[in-house]
Parts: structure tokens; sequence; C-alpha cells
């Protein structure tokens, strides 16, 4: 990391490991490898790496070590099994008085919505909406060109409504 000593990686912490956890656990949907796989990106972000202006690597940088992470994962994965990775979806959430089971069934159908894109049109989905990533960032992270994230992030979108409709969620 550009900034030494445990300080700056205590803040590289505080700043990104929920958003970190929150990215794999929704690209891997499995919370115990998301957790492994939030591990892994830390432990690779303890070495010396490219740093913003506040000392720290920028965001597009970690959540590219995040990424690859979890690429490395699914690639010993299809080694050891010689299948490609499996998806499990993720439980429902359930219904409280702060969630209206509407709220929770919209939850759950997006969910499962997000299931049946393929890992590169969730990851842009992903760190575009929920992480707040520009098409920049999410162009240095995935390394493609921005035209390819605008491509993939409206086809994700296509394939969101289009899934959510047949669930009976009109958007």
């Amino acid at each position: 990391m550009a900034q030494a000593g445990n300080d700056g990686f205590a803040r590289l912490v505080e700043r990104d490991l929920d958003r970190v956890h929150r990215f794999l656990r929704s690209l891997v949907r499995d919370e115990d490898l998301a957790r492994d796989l939030t591990h892994a990106t830390f432990l690779r972000l303890r070495r010396p790496c490219p740093a913003g202006d506040d000392g720290l690597p920028t965001a597009a940088y970690v959540f590219a070590c995040a990424r690859h992470a979890a690429v490395d994962h699914w690639r010993r994965q299809r080694t050891r099994k010689d299948a490609e990775p499996h998806l499990a979806a993720d439980p429902a959430p359930p219904a409280t008085a702060d969630a209206p089971l509407h709220v929770s069934e919209l939850r759950t159908a997006l969910d499962r919505a997000l299931g049946l894109l393929d890992e590169e049109h969730r990851a842009v989905f992903l760190l575009s909406e929920v992480e707040g990533l520009r098409y920049g960032e999410i162009a240095e992270v995935l390394r493609i060109p921005p035209g390819t994230v605008a491509s993939r992030k409206h086809h994700a979108v296509q394939s969101l409504r289009r899934e959510l409709g047949r669930m009976g969620h009109a958007l």
C-alpha cells in the first residue's frame, strides 16, 4: 500500500470493508465465500499498490482486487471440478415491520433476477447501482472500455426489467 503502516491500512478497511463485502456477496451469492474473498482482497491490498490523493488505493483498484479474488476462486473451482462456477441463490430476506411484505417480495424477485445475469453484466450493474462507481471507474475495475460498461449496464437493466416483469413486478 502506498501509505505505510497500520494507520493507512486501518483507514482503508474502515472506508471499504463493508462495500467490498457487499459487492462480493452479491457477485458470488454465498455469504461464507464472500467473507473469505473479502479477507483475500484485503490481504492483497496489504501489498504495495497505487494510491489516490488520500494515500489510499482508489475505489476502482480496491474493487478490481475484489473481482480478481472472485475470478481466481472460480478458476480454481473449475480446475477442481472441471465445471462452470455455480452461483447459489441468496436466501430471501425476511419481511419485517420496517420492510413490508411487498418490499420483501420485490427484493427476493430482484435477487433472483440478478442471479440470472451472467457475472459480467451483474458486476457492472452492482458496481454502478449499488456501489455508485462511475463508468470510467467500472471500466478500470473490469479492464474494459467505458462503452462496453454502458452496453453491459443497458443489457443488465433490460434483462432485469424483463425478468421482474415475468415475476409480476412491472417497473
